[in-house]
């Protein structure tokens, strides 16, 4: 794994509904640790005055930002698994995926690993995982 200890990451659940809103999602999986609700405003810098059209739930693993990436989304993982009934009940009202931030700092060069198990174990949740590299 060359180059791991170059990296930071950053890794979220991501809970999004055009039909609930945040206090439903809330409702039905906890406290968040980051979040929108329908209509909030997209940016308070945005000179259109654009607001959400739908709300969005998140959790941000507690790893830290220097931990391997497969440690932050094997915790959100387990969060899945733990709250599977919760989940499936929410059903077609919701979109979920797992956002992953690499953070590659100046000119570092090298990648990351996510373990075969915890890609089955996504891969058993149908949770698409999303990389954004910085």
């Amino acid at each position: 794994m060359t180059g791991q200890e170059q990296h930071e990451y950053k890794a979220s659940l991501r809970v999004y509904s055009e039909a609930l809103t945040l206090a439903d999602l809330v409702a039905a999986l906890g406290e968040s640790t980051d979040g929108h609700d329908i209509g909030d405003p997209v940016s308070r810098r945005r000179p259109d005055g654009a607001l959400r059209a739908g709300a969005q739930w998140a959790l941000t693993s507690s790893a830290q930002r220097t931990s391997p990436l497969d440690e932050h989304v094997a915790e959100l993982v387990a969060f899945i698994e733990a709250r599977s009934r919760e989940i499936d009940a929410l059903g077609d009202k919701v979109q979920i995926d797992v956002f992953c931030g690499v953070f590659t700092g100046d000119d570092a060069q090298g990648g990351f690993t996510l373990e075969a198990d915890l890609m089955r174990r996504l891969s058993a949740l149908n949770v698409d995982v999303v990389f954004d590299l910085y």
